[in-house]
């Protein structure tokens, strides 16, 4: 932060930063409307980053996930699917959806069947993403991965760590209406 001034530090879509998605940056003394400034274009690849060469390890079994959106479904707002179901918000404890065995490899090939970009987060494990986009990957060690609009991701995890655990889109809108769901241990 070495250009002083007024300035604009939001999202990159113009809507949504007109809609609040941003912040004024302020200098000591100095003044006026804050300004934007688009940064150059760039694409993130997490290929980039993976290990040449390398093969991820076969999984034990493979779980299948589609995320969707039923747009204004709920009181006005978005309701968000894994395979067709919403988690609820209620006081009511749920059962989990997947179960898993201590010890397996688990991958976990996701559908983005929406526009909107997905942050999904493996609560407790770490996962090795294995294709995004299409892309074979191997190496790229996360507990989170964007996942595009309309894009496919795949990652693998093993099951080292029994309890409940929570899968779930980051952002916390879409968490509020139904896009989460939770893994238990057999």
């Amino acid at each position: 932060m070495n250009h002083p001034g007024v300035w604009v530090l939001g999202d990159l879509d113009n809507d949504d930063r007109r809609h609040g998605m941003g912040i004024i940056v302020e200098y000591a003394n100095r003044s006026g409307k804050g300004q934007w400034i688009a940064p150059p274009p760039f694409r993130w690849e997490y290929s980039r980053f993976a290990q040449s060469g390398a093969t991820p390890a076969p999984a034990d079994e493979t779980i299948e996930m589609v995320f969707a959106k039923d747009n204004a479904a709920e009181e006005g707002f978005n309701r968000w699917t894994i395979n067709g179901s919403a988690y609820p918000m209620s006081s009511e404890p749920r059962p989990a959806s997947f179960h898993l065995e201590e010890g397996k490899r688990y991958r976990i090939r996701m559908g983005n069947a929406s526009d909107d970009i997905h942050p999904i987060h493996l609560h407790r494990h770490s996962f090795e993403l294995t294709s995004i986009a299409g892309i074979p990957t191997a190496g790229i060690i996360k507990d989170v991965v964007m996942v595009g609009g309309y894009q496919e991701a795949e990652v693998s995890f093993v099951a080292d760590n029994p309890g409940l655990t929570l899968f779930h889109c980051h952002q916390q809108l879409h968490m509020d209406f139904g896009f989460m769901t939770l893994f238990d241990y057999a």
